[in-house]
């Protein structure tokens, strides 16, 4: 049975993957932040800590060996003119986005490298495709999840590794707490298909892509957006 690590996997998207996983005999393990949730085994480990992460890691791997499939779900994000962001605002929206990728990659691909097999994705944005406006750290954050996930299939590629990103649109989750009713309903009049997402929307396309349906596919950033971007 191979083990499924979700960074982020207690709220919306994460929390939809790792019930999908789950459900479909996997065994799963997640990291999370404030509260663990309903599904899989929680790990309390913050991605903007090195330290937690390798203790949180070794946890998942003593309980059920080393990670086949790995999912990065944690992210944050922050709106406003970018001139009004800090330094500390910077660092801790790339720290959580993208930095957290970075440093539990290098702890789950040398097991990989060695059984010759493994499957990575990363939830980035359709913000990382097109920019922004008072989302600019957000976005940046997002883009450089699409390079790295561009750099990483090709440099894995070889070892039978798979990489690739899923880029969602407007989603029903709790980063959308802070637009009004109103808001969200001009966003679903802007979006071809006339509703918002859900998070088992992107969760589906983040199980398929670890499938042998998609043992073809790596190295692409794949819209769930509804039409919104195209």
């Amino acid at each position: 049975m191979s083990h499924v690590l979700v960074a982020g996997g207690s709220r919306g998207i994460g929390a939809a993957t790792v019930k999908l996983y789950e459900d479909n005999g996997f065994d799963v393990s997640y990291f999370y932040k404030h509260a663990p949730g309903a599904a899989g085994y929680g790990i309390k480990a913050d991605v903007e800590n090195i330290d937690e992460l390798k203790t949180g890691l070794a946890a998942a791997v003593d309980k059920f060996g080393a990670v086949d499939v790995f999912v990065y779900c944690a992210g944050i994000s922050l709106t406003g003119l970018t001139t009004d962001f800090s330094y500390d605002d910077y660092l801790r929206v790339m720290n959580t986005n993208f930095g957290g990728l970075f440093a539990l990659c290098k702890e789950v691909i040398p097991s990989m490298v060695r059984a010759k097999s493994g499957v990575i994705t990363a939830v980035s944005s359709m913000w990382g495709q097109t920019g922004a406006s008072c989302e600019s750290v957000y976005a940046a954050s997002k883009g450089a999840i699409d390079a790295y996930v561009k750099s990483l299939a090709k440099e894995l590629g070889p070892s039978g590794i798979r990489v690739n990103a899923v880029s969602p649109g407007v989603i029903d989750t709790d980063m959308m707490n802070e637009y009004s009713d109103e808001d969200k309903r001009d966003l679903a009049d802007e979006t071809p298909l006339q509703r918002l997402g859900k998070p088992e929307d992107v969760a589906r396309v983040i199980y398929n892509l670890s499938t042998e349906d998609s043992s073809f596919i790596t190295g692409q950033i794949i819209g769930v957006n509804g039409g919104f971007l195209i």
